[in-house]
């Protein structure tokens, strides 16, 4: 079993543009807080008293059509979804996520919003590269994770979806 997998502009430049700007109009707001992932990262992960764009439930529903999840739950943050701002020099150590639901595993769909220098995920040992709109997904709850040094000036960018799921669609999705 691979321990992701990649699907290349699985967004198009309207939506991305959308949840950009999502994040940089918001990023400053009190539902925007630190991630906890000893970097510079800000994240929507521990707040509920806000309200996503539109678009972000629409994408949503893509990766579950895409994924092929039939049985599932959300993850346990709000809407299943997280919203994430990276400033140069945020980094995240490699981790596993927490199991949310018994008897399941947890992935997350990720797509990439910005063009950025550096800030790659590392899965395992390997180093991804991503471009803007590539969605990317991993079972976080199995295979160690983080990313590497965001470089340069500009930030990076980024949506989370999570799920939890049962062994056997987790097969499916990453055989």
């Amino acid at each position: 079993m691979k321990n992701y997998r990649i699907f290349k502009n699985f967004i198009n430049e309207e939506e991305c543009n959308i949840l950009s700007s999502w994040i940089m109009d918001n990023k400053d707001n009190v539902f925007f807080t630190d991630a906890n992932m000893k970097g510079r990262r800000l994240t929507t992960r521990y707040s509920n008293n806000f309200k996503f764009p539109p678009i972000s439930y629409q994408i949503q529903k893509k990766i579950i059509k895409k994924l092929k999840l039939k049985s599932f739950y959300l993850a346990n943050f709000k809407d299943g979804m997280v919203a994430s701002y990276a400033e140069p020099g945020d980094t995240c150590y490699l981790h596993k996520d927490p199991v949310w639901v018994e008897d399941t595993i947890t992935i997350h769909a990720n797509i990439k919003l910005s063009n950025n220098e550096g800030g790659e995920p590392i899965i395992e040992d390997e180093k991804i590269k991503l471009n803007k709109k590539d969605m990317w997904t991993y079972p976080v709850s199995n295979v160690n994770h983080g990313s590497d040094i965001v470089l340069g000036e500009k930030p990076r960018i980024m949506w989370v979806f999570g799920f939890s799921i049962n062994k056997k669609t987790c097969q499916s999705i990453y055989e």
